[in-house]
């Protein structure tokens, strides 16, 4: 009686929670609008499960091709819906009616669907693919996802039917571009891709006869449009845009896959793709491999990797390969998007989490290499993987990400985890997007203008600098003038530069893009340049701090010589590295497709680690100075207005002259506001004439100087 009871409760609870994580069918009515002609029609939606969405069971557009959808937010609540209109498309009309009544058949036939029910729904819905051809519409691409969405969802997998799902979806992969990016509007792209996924990683456990190691026919071929190849320890799946690869490496030593678009020694082929591949051992060599003729991509877990994670309990090795990116589609505007220069490789090793003990290795080939460099040579070129959302880059490793048109078109990536892997290509942050709006454009305009009058009013300064040394030599033999001169001597020679710089983007117009050797030249004089400043504001970082906090004098001999030999010397030292090292991160700069590179400067890495961080580690060091400086100023005793007053001189002073309005640079690189950029712009270019306002003018000697120059005084020197 007791087990009769439990199973009677368990009966109900499941029969209530049934009714509980649906919404009940609803009926309602619509317009639907065909040309001129408006007529309302009766509808339903579905029963649905709870956080799903439904379309209707007549078929409902709207005007983009799109299905209307409503989505079951709890028990018996769908989400609120008005005025809806429906279109009426008679040119997709059968195809997408045919569809929408397959998938309600389907989801009235849940949860019984056995194997052959299965493989005959995937079978109607390809054919019905392969008859529209060029035809397919938004909504077909939907209600093909939600057919396989039900059919995925079953436990028990096959051959059959996985050659069928694959032969299904090779079809999807031809559909118009402009199709599937709508359809990714209700993220069918993304459950596609997911579902597929799912099922391929799910399939390996039910390769009996390959884990056993047992020996296979040599070939099976399943259909025109994918063929099966089984041997020992070992399934393929080829289709013409999509193919699945199992691997026991325990069976037969395998540990990757190559794929090839011609024949060569050790390579199989298939019966109907122009496709060849060939399997890959642990002790496979990177740089021998990426010399084969007709590589298109290719990865292979080194011994040490693949025992780390076999003892982890990974038996078997899965690699699909996507020959295109319909999949692959980013919830981005179109002119932000990264472009996808490659197959898409995605690896699994099921039973091991994502992240690998050691690096995997993997090679992608450009493909679209001559035609990007001839249109964009600035671009960089990175692997990145695949998040669902778009294309990032956490984890994977670039061997080389500066493109140009003497280099190999294969790339070598490293990654410490798994997913869908692609060789993408995108301009770096310091570009413009190619289609940047009107808002953008103007906020651009009036940020050059900007940085042009703040060179020219730090150019001004300091040549008020240098005439008053000229004008006293009691005033410039000081050793602090000495320092404020050298220092001046840095500025000017940056600010004359990016000066230059603005007058050839506005008028003489030269065309680094053209010539190679003047882009390298202006890229190394910038980078020094900077560094150069930059190495003289931490050093008057040091000097300050020894003054105010420390309260230790430095002695004055021969000071002012040692740290200019440091700061003159030391920047020259990442300069000719990145020179030597990589000296095509010189990048022209193109702020349009078609325009000329009025500028260049290091890109990718070589901006990272010769500029960035160097920069970055003196901001930060500067700024715990500043910080220390202040604190220790305030301790001071008998505070006043004006000692309060010179504090606040100070602190402005000492924000300029150890360079921190460069934060504000920092921000702006990594996109953070537009605000950091005028920031930058207004106070970082202004540092000439800050040094100008405080050594000059708010200095009395130096200002003595002037006012006697002015007043027509001949006896300038006894009074400094």
């Amino acid at each position: 009686m007791c087990f009769i009871k439990i199973f009677l409760l368990g009966l109900a609870l499941s029969i209530v929670s049934a009714i509980v994580d649906h919404c009940p069918q609803v009926r309602f009515h619509h317009i639907y609008e065909n040309g001129a002609n408006r007529t309302i029609f009766d509808n339903y939606f579905p029963l649905t499960a709870v956080n799903e969405s439904a379309t209707m069971g007549h078929l409902c557009v709207d005007q983009n091709g799109l299905p209307v959808m409503r989505r079951c937010l709890g028990h018996d609540k769908w989400e609120e819906l008005k005025n809806i209109t429906c279109q009426f498309k008679m040119e997709a009309n059968e195809l997408s009616q045919r569809l929408n009544k397959l998938k309600l058949e389907l989801n009235e036939e849940l949860p019984a669907l056995d194997e052959t029910y299965r493989n005959n729904v995937v079978y109607n819905t390809s054919q019905l693919l392969g008859k529209a051809k060029n035809k397919i519409q938004p909504v077909d691409v939907v209600n093909v996802n939600k057919i396989i969405d039900a059919v995925t969802k079953e436990k028990t997998k096959s051959d059959a039917e996985s050659s069928a799902i694959i032969g299904l979806y090779d079809q999807l992969m031809d559909t118009d571009s402009t199709v599937l990016e709508l359809s990714a509007r209700l993220n069918a792209t993304n459950n596609l891709l997911y579902n597929f996924e799912g099922y391929m990683d799910k399939l390996g456990p039910h390769l009996h006869d390959l884990k056993s190691c047992k020996p296979q026919n040599a070939l099976v071929n399943i259909t025109n449009l994918v063929d099966m190849r089984v041997a020992k320890g070992l399934q393929i799946l080829v289709s013409q845009k999509l193919s699945v690869f199992y691997i026991f490496p325990d069976c037969n030593q395998y540990t990757g896959i190559a794929i090839y678009n011609r024949a060569g020694p050790n390579r199989l082929n298939c019966f109907h793709h122009y496709y060849w591949y060939r399997l890959l051992y642990a002790n496979e060599s990177v740089d021998k491999l990426k010399t084969d003729p007709g590589l298109q991509t290719a990865t292979f877990l080194s011994h040490e990797l693949w025992q780390s994670v076999k003892s982890a309990g990974a038996t078997y090795l899965i690699f699909k390969i996507y020959a295109n990116n319909a999949f692959f589609i980013e919830k981005l505007p179109p002119e932000k998007r990264s472009s996808l220069q490659s197959h898409v490789l995605s690896i699994s090793i099921p039973q091991v989490l994502n992240e690998l003990p050691h690096q995997l290795v993997f090679l992608l080939r450009n493909l679209k290499q001559a035609q990007v460099l001839k249109e964009s040579p600035q671009l960089s070129y990175y692997c990145g993987y695949w998040d669902y959302v778009g294309w990032q880059t956490n984890g994977v490793t670039t061997r080389q990400n500066n493109a140009s048109q003497d280099e190999d078109a294969i790339v070598v990536c490293l990654t410490n985890h798994l997913t869908q892997f692609g060789l993408l290509v995108g301009s770096s942050f310091k570009q413009l997007p190619v289609q940047a709006d009107a808002m953008q454009l103007h906020h651009e305009c009036i940020l050059d203008m900007v940085t042009a009058v703040g060179c020219g009013l730090s150019l001004f300064g300091l040549m008020a600098i240098w005439l008053t040394a000229m004008l006293s030599d009691r005033w410039r033999s000081q050793h602090a003038t000495k320092l404020l001169l050298n220092l001046s001597l840095a500025m000017t020679l940056l600010f004359g530069m990016l000066l230059l710089v603005y007058i050839n983007e506005w008028v003489l117009r030269f065309a680094f893009n053209v010539h190679r050797v003047a882009c390298i030249a202006l890229g190394a004089a910038l980078q020094y340049l900077v560094l150069l400043l930059f190495t003289w504001m931490l050093l008057i970082g040091y000097l300050q701090y020894r003054r105010h906090v420390t309260v230790l004098g430095v002695r004055s001999e021969h000071v002012v010589l040692h740290m200019a030999i440091i700061a003159w010397l030391v920047p020259l030292l990442p300069t000719l590295l990145l020179l030597f090292v990589d000296r095509k991160s010189y990048a022209p700069i193109l702020y349009q497709p078609g325009d000329i590179a009025t500028v260049c400067y290091p890109s990718g890495t070589g901006l990272i680690y010769s500029i960035l961080l160097p920069i970055g580690s003196v901001l930060i060091i500067n700024s715990c100075v500043l910080c220390r400086i202040i604190h220790r100023v305030s301790r001071l005793r008998h505070r006043n207005r004006q000692l309060v007053w010179q504090q606040l001189n100070l602190f402005m002073l000492l924000f300029s002259l150890l360079g921190l309005t460069w934060i504000f640079g920092i921000c702006s690189y990594f996109r953070l506001g537009l605000v950091f950029n005028y920031l930058f712009c207004i106070m970082g270019t202004v540092q000439g004439f800050i040094l100008f306002v405080y050594f000059i003018l708010l200095e009395t000697k130096a200002r003595n100087v002037w006012l006697k120059l002015l007043t027509g005084r001949r006896q300038v020197q006894s009074t400094i």
